[in-house]
């Protein structure tokens, strides 16, 4: 039997809304967001949420509330790399998680965010517009006024850079000329 209207406010009640004060600090991590509003539309997707299958109640507001944030940042038309870092994945308790993998999953979203970041501008930004903003192929060609024959490629790059990346065992050694690892790696995977 589903709860009724009443019994889910009482559940949000007594079981969310002391996470509230928990929930509003870890908002002010993030850039360019209203934190009422992630507020009230996390606790409007909690009131609607199937309730009986919820076993942390504080972990899922937190879900919840990333998830409000990140369609936020979606939506918006201009999205900050240093926003992106905002999503840490310490910064949400999830207490059955395994504290190892939870750490090499940190440290490989660390790299990942490094190296976007390292990426030239035009490339960083076709790669995010396509895999993150969902546009296609012809939406980035016109929104930053270049062909799709150039889209196409420094996705290609981007994505082969990205590729060989996760595939160096020893991404933090030097190179034997000495040389920047970055640079290296960058010229190595023929990026942009």
């Amino acid at each position: 039997m589903l709860p009724s209207d009443d019994e889910r406010i009482s559940w949000v009640a007594s079981q969310v809304l002391p996470h509230e004060a928990a929930l509003r600090t870890w908002l002010r991590r993030f850039r360019d967001i209203d934190i009422d509003d992630i507020v009230q539309d996390s606790y409007a997707a909690m009131i609607t949420a199937d309730i009986a299958g919820i076993r942390n109640p504080r972990a899922y507001l937190f879900t919840v509330a990333r998830s409000v944030v990140l369609r936020h940042y979606r939506r918006s038309r201009i999205i900050s790399i240093t926003a992106l870092t905002d999503f840490d994945a310490q910064s949400i308790v999830d207490e059955g998680a395994d504290a190892e993998r939870a750490l090499g999953a940190r440290q490989e979203l660390a790299r990942l965010y490094t190296f976007i970041e390292e990426l030239p501008q035009r490339c960083r930004h076709i790669l995010l517009h396509r895999k993150l903003d969902g546009l296609s192929q012809r939406e980035v060609a016109q929104r930053m006024g270049v062909s799709e024959s150039v889209v196409e490629k420094q996705l290609a790059r981007a994505l082969r850079a990205l590729n060989g990346m996760f595939r160096e065992p020893g991404s933090g050694e030097r190179p034997a000329d000495g040389g920047d690892v970055r640079a290296t790696r960058r010229r190595d995977a023929g990026i942009c």
